[in-house]
């Protein structure tokens, strides 16, 4: 009985560890993500916006830490969390988390932007080699970032020198 009882409690110190790390873990990326946002250049028709549109498709793992964002400024507009926005939606986004683990969905909504000037994030496995922009990636038990150049470039979107600097790999560099 006794030892069923510590084992309940290691069980439950386990399981409380494990959401504390996961949570610490999306407040990590969502800060991510709100930092970008210093250093991204958006090209002049996005400024049409009074609200800085901050959206999420797919499985939003990052829901509550993004939501954590709404309201506060970048530049001069606050920030609007939208969840589970619809594909015509999407170009109205100046950043876009994409929580998809499907290969083929994400290339279909990346796709589907065309040639919207929308910065792209995205955490799953090998996201910037599937056309995203920014991939948030696991390094040991840290979270790091890497970026592409290509689709950025491509709808005239950029990225300081010190972004660059500070991702893990950059891809599409001259």
């Amino acid at each position: 009985m006794i030892s069923r009882c510590w084992w309940l409690i290691g069980l439950a110190l386990f399981a409380a560890t494990s959401a504390q790390a996961a949570t610490t873990e999306s407040a990590v990326k969502a800060g991510f993500i709100y930092n970008f946002t210093k250093f991204i250049e958006w090209p002049a028709s996005t400024n049409l916006y009074s609200t800085f549109n901050l959206c999420v498709v797919g499985d939003n793992r990052l829901e509550d830490s993004l939501q954590a964002l709404e309201g506060k400024l970048v530049g001069s507009k606050p920030i609007k969390v939208r969840q589970n926005v619809s594909k015509e939606e999407m170009r109205s986004c100046q950043m876009l988390f994409i929580a998809e683990d499907n290969d083929q969905a994400t290339y279909d909504l990346l796709r589907e932007l065309g040639n919207a000037p929308v910065v792209t994030v995205g955490d799953s496995p090998e996201f910037t080699l599937k056309g995203g922009m920014i991939g948030l990636i696991r390094d040991g038990s840290r979270v790091g970032f890497e970026i592409n150049l290509a689709p950025a470039n491509a709808v005239d979107v950029h990225f300081s020198a010190q972004l660059l600097k500070l991702a893990k790999s950059v891809k599409g560099l001259k």
